[in-house]
């Protein structure tokens, strides 16, 4: 594929890009960007302002915080914010494991191009989990060459976790981006040697596979996956149906894993991370987990399968449970699970335990265990629907206002809506947080009271 060259009118703005050079592969923006850097043969800094505006443009080689500026000087043509963020970006990596709510603002803040500090503002980057470098695979960088005329940097490269190239079977190249400049990789450096046994490699080369594979992904199901990892640990015997489960057990098993030695030989930097809590913490708290933990987790897990069932499980972790010999349903999960949506409703609508445990084909012992453990008995799964209905009446409450009174000030939201607003603090701090980000720090009341202020002064 060739360049595609958009001829600009002079009625166009000034600031507008006279050539806008396609897409190359799956490159990412940066390697776009450095392209652009080479055809408009300026200083470093020159091209972060014609592009981004912003001098240091060059230093966000992972995600640039200024697509309102580059959707202007494009005039759109390179896709919306969205699409350029979750295909070009490693944010692909991290968009599927947010939160519904964070989801929805990261969808708005794209939808209008808002300036935003992606890696920050939805806690995507968790220290030595992401490193600050970007990688490439020689092979890959000689094949680019001979079809575009140039090297580019490929997303699926520069994905957390993505130590491998999955095409060409080696460990892919690595540069800490320091200098001041749009940096493209180079073709003629070696291959980095490492002493790898063949399941040492194996797991890194489906490791990269499962990373490559969150590109385009809007969801993963953690619920379903926290699942099909306690049942396939209980399978082979990493943990059993009683409790406590066991942090230190979790990790002497991980330690005996392929993918644990490879790590120990190939990503040394990682070892502080591995070394702590991490794997109960993943399976057993109610929080969101960096995505290479929950992938390490996942191919550690079902060590032996294919690169093919361990990219497919993942994404279908529903599809990987399976039922016990003697009938009764894999239904252990971890502490203040609610439990699927299928045998809550089984819970809350039968008259008795009888009544579920013959609709779910299990006994009366597997459904008692189950509503004991997984806290979905009719009293809490009542519960739970009451804080859903405050939940939604505190919301609808808060958004009226502000749709009713566009120039409303945070002051005036908690004191109208004392009662919702002390219920969301409580119960759901950051959804409120978001809810307040929607109100500017200064209303358009402020300013006619300061620009009056102003006025008499003068």
């Amino acid at each position: 594929m060739s360049d595609r060259q958009v001829s600009v009118e002079k009625k166009m703005p000034s600031n507008l890009l006279h050539l806008i050079p396609d897409w190359r592969g799956d490159e990412t923006l940066y390697s776009w960007s450095a392209r652009m850097h080479r055809l408009l043969g300026g200083p470093t800094k020159e091209t972060g302002q014609r592009l981004f505006g912003a001098l240091h443009a060059y230093k966000e080689w992972a995600a640039s915080s200024r697509l309102d500026h580059l959707k202007s000087v494009t005039d759109g043509l390179l896709g919306s914010s969205r699409s350029i963020l979750l295909n070009r970006t490693v944010l692909a990596a991290y968009y599927p494991f947010l939160r519904a709510e964070q989801r929805q603002e990261f969808d708005d803040r794209a939808a209008n191009a808002q300036r935003t500090p992606w890696l920050t503002r939805f806690g995507m980057r968790a220290s030595a989990l992401d490193g600050s470098e970007v990688r490439w695979c020689r092979y890959c960088v000689e094949e680019d060459v001979r079809m575009w005329g140039a090297s580019r940097w490929r997303v699926s490269h520069q994905m957390p976790g993505a130590w491998w190239c999955v095409e060409h079977d080696i460990p892919l190249n690595r540069l800490k981006p320091q200098r001041a400049e749009w940096s493209v990789p180079n073709g003629s450096e070696p291959i980095p040697d490492v002493l790898l046994n063949i399941d040492e490699r194996q797991v890194l080369r489906i490791l990269s596979a499962l990373t490559a594979s969150l590109i385009g992904r809007e969801r993963i199901d953690l619920v379903f996956m926290k699942r099909a990892l306690l049942s396939r640990l209980r399978d082979i015997g990493v943990v059993t149906s009683m409790k406590p489960v066991s942090p230190e057990g979790l990790q002497q098993w991980f330690t005996k894993t392929y993918l644990a030695k490879a790590i120990q030989l190939f990503e040394s930097e990682l070892q502080p991370v591995l070394d702590g809590p991490w794997i109960y913490e993943t399976l057993l708290k109610r929080r969101s987990n960096h995505p290479l933990l929950w992938m390490m987790l996942w191919v550690s897990a079902f060590q032996g399968s294919s690169q093919q069932e361990m990219v497919r499980g993942f994404h279908e972790p529903d599809a990987t449970l399976i039922w016990q010999e003697d009938g009764q349903g894999m239904l252990w999960v971890e502490e203040n699970f609610q439990g699927d949506d299928r045998v809550q409703a089984i819970v809350r609508n039968a008259e008795t335990i009888r009544d579920a445990a013959l609709q779910l084909n299990v006994s009366i012992a597997t459904v008692r265990r189950y509503m004991r453990e997984a806290q979905c008995s009719p009293r809490l799964v009542h519960a739970e629907d009451r804080r859903q209905i405050r939940k939604n009446e505190a919301l609808a409450q808060i958004e009226s206002l502000i749709q009713a009174n566009p120039d409303v000030s945070k002051s005036e939201i908690h004191r109208k809506c004392k009662g919702a607003v002390s219920w969301l603090s409580k119960w759901e701090p950051e959804l409120l947080a978001s809810l307040m980000t929607q109100i500017p720090e200064v209303r358009e009341r402020q300013l006619e009271l300061e620009m009056s202020n102003y006025t008499q002064g003068v």
